[in-house]
Formats: C-alpha cells, structure tokens, sequence
C-alpha cells in the first residue's frame, strides 16, 4: 500500500511540474533575458502506419523538451525523495 502512495505521489509531482513549466515557459517566451529557459528541442519519430486490411494503425510520438521542464522535474524529483 505504501509503495502504491510513493508511486502515485511521484507521478503526481513530476506531472504538475511539467504542466507549471509549460504555463511559466509560455509567459516568459516574449521577455529577452528569460527567453533562455525555453530553449530546447523536440524528440520523438514521425507516423507509422500499418495496414492490416480490416483495421489501419498509425503512430506517431512527439515530446518538446526545454530548460525549464527539465528544472522543474529535477525539483519535483528532490520534493518526492522529501517527502516520501
């Protein structure tokens, strides 16, 4: 049972950070000496199709990554060891 509220508590964390990096990346995009917190790239791969003839399958994976995600789940990963 505890394991469980660890585990949840970790997802918890490292999801709010990653929401609050993306609003406070948004607001600061268009002030000069802050612009470097949005720097970052986007990772992933492009669609994938699969054609079964009944059914058709496509995925596709995409993540931007910034400065400031990466900030925000190292904190959220020191708060969870805290905490937990």
């Amino acid at each position: 049972m505890m394991k469980t509220k660890n585990t949840l508590i970790l997802i918890f964390l490292v999801l709010a950070a990653i929401v609050l990096a993306a609003l406070i990346g948004g607001l600061t995009e268009g002030i000069s000496f802050l612009k470097w917190l949005t720097w970052g790239d986007s990772i992933g791969f492009d669609t994938i199709r699969m054609d079964l003839a009944i059914v058709d399958f496509s995925f596709s994976f995409k993540m931007q990554v910034n400065v400031l995600q990466v900030l925000f789940i190292g904190a959220a990963l020191l708060l969870w060891k805290k905490v937990r």
